[in-house]
């Protein structure tokens, strides 16, 4: 998926608080944040937990005003409230569970290259043919490789890309083209490794030949689908803040290397301890949340 990082997280609009959500049910304390500059979205604390409701622009099905009138309506019914729309059910899943006690330490991808990394993920939608073939070779064999294309060439870009490298290259190459059925059409022709991203949302990607993930983003889709047998799960961001990665953090396994690097590109964050993405890993030592920095509707 394509899209580019926030410009800054710092400057907070204190003055849009909204209507007020605070629920005391017995010793449960509900407090629903709000943070707002160039991506928006909602830091619901439930007791001990925490969870980011935070639809992507252009990718999610459902609009922050949508997720915040849901999330509205279903605070007094924690924990048994039901959300349907997928940013609002991951971050409700999420604040239900208590924060993360522990430190985290998860094998990283990196989406820029530096110094400690192994994995690198390349963004090619954009180039030339000629242009992401001489881009990919200056990444080999020194990286493994996963390269995204964002479903945005066609099929005949994408085989004769195919004819410069070996599938061995490649950990995968993400929605290399442009509609599913040439999605089915170049995996059957190359056999090279596939990750399925948009797909997931829409078409029986399991039946993709030559699949080798599925590129899980928890805030489009809600909840994590059924993984078939030998493939990869690889957890990734919809650029949330360090909360919304810690509560996908979580649910990770420490074999794969997951698609969390969007930290990198945050200027400041609401986790009093930064999540570190170098030397190959993301990690974090557990913190409180500042809460200093954000809008409570209250």
């Amino acid at each position: 998926m394509q899209y580019g990082p926030p410009r800054d997280f710092q400057n907070l609009d204190h003055s849009e608080a909204l209507q007020n959500s605070q629920n005391l049910s017995g010793h449960s304390i509900t407090r629903l944040y709000r943070y707002k500059n160039e991506r928006e979205g909602l830091l619901l604390n439930y007791n001990d937990g925490w969870g980011e409701i935070a639809p992507l622009p252009g990718f999610s099905k459902e609009t922050l005003q949508d997720a915040l009138d849901e999330t509205l309506s279903l605070l007094h019914d924690l924990p048994s409230a039901r959300p349907k729309l997928p940013s609002v059910r991951f971050g409700v899943e999420s604040a239900l569970k208590p924060f993360p006690s522990k430190p985290i330490r998860l094998p990283l991808c990196a989406l820029t290259p530096r110094e400690g990394f192994t994995t690198l993920k390349l963004k090619l939608g954009s180039l030339s043919l000629a242009r992401a073939i001489d881009f990919v070779k200056k990444y080999l064999p020194s990286f493994r490789l996963r390269l995204d294309f964002n479903r945005q060439w066609s099929l005949g870009q994408a085989l004769e890309f195919a004819n410069h490298f070996k599938k061995e290259d490649f950990e995968y190459l993400e929605e290399p083209v442009n509609s599913f059925h040439d999605l089915i059409e170049f995996s059957r022709q190359t056999q090279f490794p596939i990750g399925a991203d948009e797909s997931i949302l829409s078409d029986p990607w399991q039946t993709i030949p030559s699949l080798k993930a599925a590129v899980v983003k928890p805030t489009l889709l809600g909840s994590i689908p059924k993984i078939p047998p030998k493939i990869d799960l690889v957890l990734s961001s919809s650029m949330e803040s360090g909360v919304g990665l810690i509560s996908i953090a979580r649910l990770a396994s420490n074999k794969v290397p997951v698609g969390l690097d969007t930290y990198s590109f945050l200027k400041e964050d609401y986790l009093q301890n930064p999540i570190a993405c170098r030397d190959g890993y993301f990690s974090w030592t557990p913190s409180p949340i500042d809460t200093s920095k954000l809008c409570l509707i209250s």
